[in-house]
């Protein structure tokens, strides 16, 4: 039953569906924004006023003594909630959502949506040296993914929404809508989206912002002082510390991932590395307690030029440090609140020794210390933009953009000559992972192998004889044999070029040997929710031509899926399918071809495009089939072995002759005859 568009054409309906959710996620992320920062209340009133209360101290030197209590006590707290959602709690976790949406279906868990603000209260509560920017993130994140989710939205629609929930949170937070739009498309998406897609997300941070305003009014996170430039030879000042900040930039990325290499390599249990770590960061914080949670009030002492050099530098080193070893031991929280710690004392100590050193060239406190925030934050994350837009809408000044455009650009540029990663990329680098991937790459993370793979697969049993999996071999043609049980399940796999050694190997292989002595146990599979990217890079690395999909690991063999398999999906993907679905904009062909869509008939329900044929019988290729019971959900490939169902919205390419043969050939089973709208693409003469 086609569903009702209230009198606008399926395209502007469907973009106006979108734009509506936006609305939503960008609402819903704000409201979880002001719960995550209720949530900070209330555990820091619970780990730093009722727990001395009830000791009879007084905050004063005790309470220093015991601040390594504390963070322990917070510790416990933190391995409590791990215990209730384990692996969902622990350590810093942003670049896993990173690769969650990247490089895989963008589905993220609803169980975030609490677990990520929990952990990340329990921690700034309690004074661990962490940020609250990464976990708001993914908290907006999984708001937007369960939207997604609801709407059963395709999965290249659904990581628009959960970038446009984390944009959101961090828009909220900083009360920056541009700010957001940008740490949405530059950090989540990098880089990678439409001009459509950045409507939705400029849509999401707006309401998000709207909402809190509405709520708490215009609070801004730091007070921020008037930026002033007495004089364009600042410049130089401030491009030279940009440099520097590149420096210290690339060093901590280096340093963060270190300490937290050092950490995990560690032979003792996970609860005993965070109590440890965390009563370390207690130990630093005896001397310089301005270093406990993310230390935003500090922050905005520095931008007022409270500190002198001595205690900048101190507390530079402190966070420097704590923060690395807090997140390293598997504290929840983020990476965003010590960047910006760090780079505001590191320009507020480069403006004290520049003033030192060249009086005439140096301005005020605190200008260099705002700039020095923007500057850091672009070295650590290599999103400039995002540094950028934060700094104008905290300053709400013209005046500081080319400064700091000169000061953010040359600490990126610095630290991308040190360190090619961003700190988000760099642990995901060293496990052979990238996020920086191509656009064909891009669009087969995807599509799942369970819309490709085939069934139509030879495979031998266990006890198949040596002689018998010979004859097979040369009857196939594929260049590999499944090794099946009994109950189904994937037992190994013999590789055809591989049975020429087996036989001039010069063992005695007695009429005994069968499938099982010559198969690989240890072979590589796929499972039928993973995409193809994934299928492709396993193919790529075991110098297979096929691949076997399996439900689970070690489980029931569902068929193979292969290279040709993978080229088919990206040549269909490479036609543009999302204009195909939702706009009847013309797509040049070479003379003589169409490309349109039909509908299935009820006497083609239960065909599959195997058994129809289409290419060898009418030169018409199937690019895409639209599910008739998920509407919503887009176009995918189509696979070989699916079985059509009536309504089935399929997507064909072919001379207009041949596409007429195929629509009476769905006709011909006796049902109704297909719906032909007008097509995508009409021939034009010369265009290609």
């Amino acid at each position: 039953m086609q569903k009702p568009t209230f009198g606008l054409r399926s395209d502007q309906f469907e973009y106006v569906q979108l734009i509506l959710l936006s609305v939503t996620v960008g609402v819903l992320a704000a409201l979880g924004n002001l719960g995550f920062r209720k949530l900070i209340e209330l555990f820091s009133w619970l780990f730093q006023r009722v727990e001395w209360q009830a000791l009879g101290i007084d905050r004063g030197g005790w309470y220093l003594a015991l601040i390594p209590l504390v963070l322990m006590s917070g510790g416990l707290a933190i391995l409590l909630l791990d215990w209730i959602f384990p692996g969902d709690v622990l350590g810093y976790g942003f670049p896993n959502f990173l690769e969650m949406v990247n490089l895989g279906t963008a589905k993220v868990k609803r169980d975030w949506i609490f677990v990520k603000a929990a952990g990340a209260a329990l921690s700034l509560g309690a004074g661990a040296s962490v940020g609250r920017e990464g976990p708001i993130a993914q908290v907006g994140g999984a708001i937007g993914s369960m939207v997604a989710q609801l709407r059963n939205l395709s999965a290249d629609r659904a990581k628009v929404l959960v970038a446009a929930g984390a944009g959101a949170g961090i828009a909220t937070t900083f009360n920056a809508p541009i700010g957001g739009l940008m740490f949405a498309q530059e950090i989540v998406l990098l880089g990678h989206t439409e001009v459509a897609n950045l409507t939705l997300l400029i849509v999401a941070t707006t309401s998000a912002v709207v909402t809190s305003r509405a709520i708490i009014g215009n609070a801004v996170v730091f007070d921020v002082p008037e930026f002033i430039m007495h004089s364009y030879w600042e410049l130089l000042t401030y491009g030279l510390m940009g440099a520097m900040l590149g420096v210290l930039a690339a060093a901590y990325i280096r340093f963060f991932h270190a300490t937290a290499g050092w950490i995990r390599r560690r032979k003792i249990p996970q609860w005993l590395k965070l109590e440890l770590g965390l009563a370390m960061v207690g130990v630093i914080a005896i001397w310089v307690p301005r270093n406990l949670s993310d230390g935003y009030p500090v922050i905005s002492l520095a931008m007022s030029g409270q500190f002198d050099a001595a205690a900048l530098a101190i507390l530079l080193g402190a966070k420097f440090f704590a923060s690395s070893v807090s997140l390293g031991c598997g504290s929840p929280g983020g990476v965003f609140g010590p960047t910006f710690f760090i780079g505001t004392m590191a320009g507020g100590l480069f403006q004290r020794l520049s003033h030192l050193a060249a009086p005439q060239l140096t301005g005020t406190r605190g200008s260099y210390a705002l700039l020095g925030l923007g500057a850091f934050l672009a070295g650590t994350s290599h999103a400039p933009l995002t540094a950028l837009f934060l700094l104008f809408e905290m300053t709400h000044s013209y005046s500081i953009a080319v400064p700091a455009m000169i000061a953010t650009i040359t600490s990126l540029v610095v630290s991308r000559a040190l360190v090619t990663e961003s700190i988000d990329e760099y642990r995901l680098a060293r496990e052979g992972k990238t996020l920086q991937i191509g656009q064909e790459r891009l669009s087969l993370t995807l599509i799942p192998v369970s819309a490709v793979l085939t069934k139509d697969v030879t495979f031998v049993s266990q006890n198949t004889s040596l002689a018998d999996v010979l004859r097979i071999a040369g009857d196939t043609a594929q260049s590999t044999l499944p090794v099946v049980t009994s109950e189904g399940e994937l037992s190994g796999l013999i590789v055809t070029r591989d049975l020429l050694s087996i036989l001039s190997s010069g063992h005695d292989l007695g009429p005994l040997v069968n499938a099982f002595d010559i198969a690989n146990a240890n072979c590589p599979t796929v499972l039928a929710t993973a995409n193809l990217d994934e299928a492709s890079q396993a193919m790529e690395h075991e110098g297979l031509d096929e691949i076997p999909v399996v439900d689970r690991r070690g489980g029931n063999f569902l068929g193979l899926v292969t290279r040709q398999h993978i080229a088919q999906a990206l040549n269909r993907v490479s036609v543009s399918l999302s204009t195909l679905a939702t706009r009847d904009q013309n797509i040049y062909w070479a003379t003589g071809y169409r490309v349109t869509r039909l509908v299935v008939p009820a006497g083609a329900a239960g065909k599959t495009v195997r058994q129809l044929d289409p290419r060898a019988r009418f030169s018409v290729t199937v690019l895409a089939v639209q599910d008739a019971t998920n509407m919503d959900s887009g176009f995918v490939p189509l696979a070989p072995d699916r079985s059509l169902k009536e309504g089935d919205l399929i997507v064909a390419a072919g001379r207009p002759p041949d596409i007429r043969q195929f629509a009476r050939a769905l006709e011909s089973g006796g049902g109704a005859p297909p719906v032909l709208p007008e097509p995508i693409a009409q021939p034009v003469p010369g265009k290609t």
